[in-house]
């Protein structure tokens, strides 16, 4: 039972259910007082214990109900198939032709012995280390092995030759072959990917932002909200290491005077900085609407490190976002900005004007100015000169665009006019360009 339960909580843990060591023995614990007689209590006490969160609940039930019905041939056979089969004479013919480790998986289904074979497949399973399944190409592997333990190869040559073409024991081989295959299937969930979307949510990612289905949306906000988390762990931490200075020698002998000038607490002088000011111009016109979702959705989530953050939305008239997103969670935050600012034709110029007026004398050498938008003005007179203004005042301006280089020139993007103005132009139309370009702002308002 204990290692069962330790595959469990595996399992939990690849369903994205945070489970720690200690809440791991508290699991255990809880289950030495209630019992495995009573499945729904078994349940109910081990999520209260393990599952945090309303999310989590889900997944909970979820990951619970696949894992304690994993076993394999659980569907019985259709027995209309074997109505007219004499029996004797079908075990007889196998005998004959195959081995007994065959015959005996066949004389199983037919005496409806499932829980036999579910054991013997379960058997199999462990000694190939199943448990070690990482990715989909490995699970063909593990069927075609399970079906040779159980000798269904020998099915495969048997219904091969023309004499034996009978369609109940093509039947029956069909179906060893789809019960393990089912049956690895379900490992494949519990070991890698409990929630059955994994490996979906990983190709949605290797594809452009504006490319991925609306159904995955959820799950690709989740992946951002992780990534954008841990790059704020990791900024907090370099960043103690960078303000830390040269040791201060009086702080760390009024510190230790206690301790008879043994050096146990040891006092660094710190180097005051002067925080950045983030403007973020966000184009939320159709065309770059999917990408500033997401773009929107991390620099909300690093807000704790990024204090000093402005944001301001246009497509054809630019206004600021910034109170929206304090006020508001993500979710309704980035709805009503995409809603309010996303009509209209896309005017570039217009935008930085409206920027100008708002906020041109609030620009300074500590300012960084971040602009996402495909840089297609609809024609309308570009005014570099107004960009080229701005992008003076400040320290380092980023442009992100989901178009590349070579579409710079096509129809009416300005690309090639904004560019030359941009301390860095950077193509972003996947989550990992995101993730990358916001390491380089944290580093840059440092």
């Amino acid at each position: 039972m204990d290692a069962t339960f330790t595959h469990l909580v595996t399992a939990l843990r690849n369903a994205d259910i945070r489970v720690s060591t200690a809440e791991t023995l508290d699991a255990f614990a809880v289950l030495s007082h209630v019992g495995i007689r009573d499945k729904a209590l078994l349940r109910d006490a081990l999520e209260l214990t393990l599952a945090k969160s309303r999310v989590e609940k889900e997944r909970f039930d979820e990951t619970f109900e696949r894992f304690f019905k994993q076993l394999a041939f659980r569907v019985p056979v259709k027995r209309a198939m074997l109505k007219d089969v004499d029996r004797e004479a079908m075990l007889e013919a196998l005998r004959s032709q195959t081995s007994s480790d065959a015959t005996d998986a066949v004389e199983s289904v037919l005496d409806d012995d499932r829980d036999r074979l579910a054991m013997l497949v379960q058997e199999a399973a462990s000694r190939l280390n199943l448990g070690n399944i990482r990715t989909l190409r490995e699970k063909s592997y593990f069927v075609d092995r399970i079906a040779d333990a159980l000798s269904v190869n020998e099915l495969d040559d048997y219904v091969g030759s023309a004499e034996n073409a009978d369609s109940a024991v093509r039947y029956l081989r069909q179906y060893f072959r789809q019960q393990i295959r089912d049956y690895v299937d379900a490992q494949y969930r519990l070991h890698v990917d409990a929630t059955g979307k994994r490996a979906l949510l990983v190709a949605a990612l290797d594809s452009n932002l504006d490319q991925i289905p609306l159904e995955y949306q959820h799950e690709v906000r989740r992946v951002v909200e992780k990534l954008a988390d841990k790059l704020v762990r990791d900024h907090r931490r370099r960043l103690r290491k960078a303000t830390r200075g040269v040791l201060d020698i009086k702080k760390t002998l009024r510190r230790n005077v206690a301790y008879d000038g043994t050096m146990f607490d040891v006092r660094w002088r710190r180097h005051k900085r002067e925080k950045s000011t983030v403007y973020v111009l966000c184009d939320v016109s159709s065309s770059v609407a999917r990408v500033a979702r997401f773009l929107l959705l991390f620099l909300y989530e690093l807000t704790d490190v990024l204090p000093n953050l402005r944001a301001f939305s246009f497509s054809s008239r630019l206004g600021e976002v910034t109170d929206i997103f304090r006020s508001k969670a993500s979710d309704e935050a980035i709805e009503d900005t995409l809603f309010v600012w996303g009509k209209g034709n896309t005017d570039y110029a217009r935008a930085f004007m409206d920027f100008r007026e708002l906020c041109g004398k609030d620009l300074n050498n500590r300012a960084v100015l971040v602009v996402l938008g495909d840089g297609r003005n609809n024609y309308y007179d570009a005014r570099p000169d107004v960009f080229k203004e701005l992008s003076k005042r400040v320290k380092q301006v980023f442009w992100l665009t989901p178009e590349t280089p070579d579409s710079w020139g096509e129809g009416d993007s300005e690309m090639r006019r904004y560019a030359p103005h941009c301390f860095r132009v950077v193509t972003c139309n996947r989550i990992e360009h995101i993730e990358r370009f916001a390491e380089s702002l944290l580093t840059a308002t440092r």
